[in-house]
């Protein structure tokens, strides 16, 4: 992921919090871009299994697993899973669109003349786009950006019209985007976005798109069961200090914690609620298709 998006800045609160608990300063965020955050995931797959480089896992490394940018969970150890992000619909608070019925209405009456931007093609938001894109459809131009720190940019200069970002994103911008659906389940616990309509007020709820992504902490497999204890025990920690719990609380972010054994099941049945959803937009390749 980039620099500035919202993995990446729950990735610096994280890191801080892991120094506090353990004494250790030396926990460094690398930001490595590039293929869908596939390169970055490869990164840490092809890193020595010993615990001392690990990946901010999410749902978009089960999107780019089945769609064969890498190889993702197959070659990964579950550490530590965190929270659930909701995603949100928006676009710049100046635009002729002020609802999600306005930006689909449009587009339809000019089919690919509306950019849709996300994070990235195997991106949990790109999956997003190619859904609803799919689902209204196909009339949306969909640009894939490189993460949710290139489409920020992108949809606040006019080159983008529409894009569909996390809910910290969009909050950390609401001076100058304005969010026009909610993609999470009823509503938003934030106190900027409770009046945000969800699909199913905005007159889409029978479009299925994934509503949010999930963030976790994951390694290389093989690495050793007690290096991997220490990893998940210190992020625990880090996870229930109080400053991480009020980021969180004040960015929306439902805590889903769970480690080790319990991360694997979690994830595994998250990769099952996604086989469908991927099959949909035509993106799933080999045994996922």
């Amino acid at each position: 992921q980039g620099a500035g998006g919202g993995t990446d800045t729950q990735t610096r609160q994280l890191a801080e919090a892991m120094k506090a608990v353990s004494g250790f300063d030396n926990i460094i965020v690398e930001n490595i871009t590039g293929g869908s955050t596939g390169i970055g995931t490869n990164a840490v797959i092809e890193s020595e299994a010993d615990g001392y480089t690990l990946l901010m896992y999410g749902t978009y490394v089960i999107c780019g697993t089945m769609t064969g940018y890498t190889d993702g969970f197959e070659k990964m150890d579950m550490v530590a899973g965190l929270d659930l992000e909701p995603f949100m619909i928006a676009v710049r608070r100046d635009s002729s669109f002020k609802t999600l019925k306005d930006v689909i209405e449009y587009a339809k009456a000019n089919p690919g003349k509306v950019t849709l931007g996300n994070a990235g093609a195997t991106a949990t938001t790109g999956v997003v786009a190619y859904g609803l894109n799919v689902a209204c459809g196909n009339i949306f131009n969909v640009v894939n950006f490189n993460g949710g720190a290139e489409l920020i940019p992108a949809v606040l200069g006019g080159h983008c019209d529409v894009g569909i970002f996390s809910q910290s994103e969009v909050k950390a911008n609401l001076d100058n985007l304005l969010p026009v659906a909610f993609l999470g389940d009823g509503h938003s616990v934030v106190a900027e976005f409770t009046s945000v309509p969800n699909l199913e007020e905005a007159g889409y709820g029978d479009l299925n798109v994934p509503g949010g992504c999930f963030r976790g902490i994951t390694c290389a497999k093989g690495t050793p069961d007690d290096v991997k204890a220490w990893l998940a025990d210190t992020i625990e920690k880090a996870f229930n200090t109080d400053s991480f719990q009020t980021w969180l609380k004040d960015n929306g972010i439902l805590p889903q914690f769970t480690k080790l054994e319990e991360f694997e099941k979690f994830n595994a049945d998250l990769v099952e609620t996604m086989k469908p959803i991927l099959k949909a937009t035509g993106l799933a390749q080999g045994k996922y298709a």
